[in-house]
């Protein structure tokens, strides 16, 4: 599982909407829509620090989680 995968399963922890994660991060509700659709392989890293502190949650933690489920 990669960083965008484990975007959205973080989100979907929270209980929130991809509107909610946008409007507390200022990241617009599309681009978060395509990252976690794959449409953008690469997104910008500036947007992935306001999802992760939107999120209360750090870039680590995504890469920990990706990591561990790799080795699954």
């Amino acid at each position: 599982m990669n960083i965008i995968n484990k975007i959205k399963e973080k989100r979907l922890e929270k209980g929130w909407t991809q509107f909610e994660l946008a409007e507390k991060s200022g990241v617009p509700q599309s681009t978060i829509s395509q990252i976690e659709r794959g449409n953008r392989k690469y997104p910008t890293h500036e947007n992935i620090m306001k999802i992760v502190k939107a999120m209360e949650i750090t870039v680590e933690e995504l890469e920990e989680d990706s990591l561990q489920a790799s080795k699954l």
